[in-house]
């Protein structure tokens, strides 16, 4: 079945992983990881399938992940070689449509509506393009629209293509669906709601008293109804979130022990804010306990900011109002954007706003340490 909107969804296999084992032949078939030295407490970059078949993950800690996969290759990664594959693989879309809508460094949607020859066939000579030009594998994804497009990736990896149809959705279960995470699923669990057909039982009322403001698009989701269209190459969609974290050698309760790095992280996220050119609303607070349980705090601001003693203002207060036991790790992070060039001006412009305007010069020019503030100089002391 040739849909009427043609859409595909491109996504790397094992994208950091894949690019590390480039010309290492002696790797290939094994458990490989990426990611930080275990010894301090890092996360799981990226994983090979070998690996993934004992339960790794991305966002696992190395430490987890060794005792899953004890004899697995650990690489620390470079992001450069990423970003020039990366560069080479947009490269190969590009020569197919100029509808190529970034994603992340290693996925993105296509709309190649009006082009000729079929759907997967189409799908399966990119596939084979971008293998030629970078020797990485991808999987693509066929459908009418983006949703169902992903979806479709996500059925057909690693190397694959398939195409799906709102039709061929309803026996999957409702973890499929793009947006539907596992605290959604437990709350659709509830009420026996475990695949797409069931979910199309429930009407918009009820799904919107179940779900509030999400579920309406949950309501069109399953159905398979998207109407998102696919962007030329260079648009750029505002994220849903920016932010920064730093794992604590040892645990730490005490303020004075976390403020230095929670100083640091609101820094480098104000920088990358700022070099994106957004004004975010909302600051999230997040840090893990011992027992790894994950814990986030969000606060409204009064007027979007990109200013890091602003947003640090703001998860100060929550992390003093809340933290109350040992943590492991602590974040920040600023979500709600609105482009800085065309927001509102305030009456009462942030003071920091020169301040910072110099400091991202002098880090641009000589690295992130060149100047910090004076709390997050106690974490580079402490840390570097």
């Amino acid at each position: 079945m040739e849909p009427e909107r043609r859409i595909l969804h491109v996504d790397m296999d094992a994208y950091f992983a894949s690019v590390e084992l480039l010309g290492r032949e002696e790797l290939h078939g094994k458990p490989v990881i990426v990611g930080g030295d275990p010894g301090f407490r890092s996360v799981v970059t990226s994983c090979t399938y070998e690996a993934r078949k004992y339960g790794v993950h991305a966002g696992m800690p190395m430490t987890r992940a060794l005792n899953l996969v004890p004899h697995a290759v650990i690489l620390s990664g470079s992001f450069a070689r990423y970003k020039t594959y990366s560069n080479r693989i947009f490269a190969v879309l590009l020569s197919f449509t100029p509808r190529v809508q970034a994603t992340s460094i290693d996925e993105a949607f296509m709309d190649i509506t009006g082009t000729p020859g079929g759907i997967i066939d189409r799908a399966m000579e990119i596939q084979e393009a971008v293998y030629e030009a970078t020797s990485l594998w991808c999987t693509v994804g066929c459908g009418p629209n983006r949703l169902l497009a992903k979806m479709a990736s996500n059925l057909n990896k690693p190397r694959g293509a398939g195409l799906l149809m709102p039709d061929d959705i309803t026996d999957l279960p409702i973890g499929a669906i793009w947006g539907i995470g596992p605290s959604t699923a437990d709350k659709l669990g509830m009420f026996g709601i475990d695949t797409i057909g069931k979910l199309r039982n429930l009407t918009r009322g009820t799904l919107r008293s179940v779900l509030g403001s999400s579920g309406e698009e949950i309501y069109r989701y399953a159905r398979g109804i998207d109407d998102r269209p696919v962007q030329f190459f260079g648009y750029r969609e505002p994220p849903k979130s920016m932010g920064h974290e730093h794992t604590f050698s040892q645990d730490v309760s005490a303020p004075e022990d976390y403020m230095p790095a929670l100083a640091m992280v609101c820094q480098k996220t104000g920088c990358r804010v700022r070099e994106g050119g957004w004004l975010g609303g909302v600051v999230t607070l997040k840090y893990r306990l011992r027992n790894m349980k994950r814990i986030t705090r969000r606060r409204i601001l009064a007027s979007p900011t990109d200013q890091d003693q602003t947003i640090l203002a703001a998860a100060e207060e929550m992390a003093r109002g809340h933290i109350d036991q040992p943590i492991r790790l602590i974040g920040v992070s600023i979500s709600h954007f609105v482009p800085s060039k065309t927001a509102q001006l305030s009456f009462f412009p942030e003071k920091t706003v020169e301040l910072n305007r110099v400091a991202d010069k002098v880090r641009n020019r000589y690295g992130d340490k060149a100047m910090v503030s004076g709390r997050a100089l106690e974490y580079l002391q402490g840390n570097w």
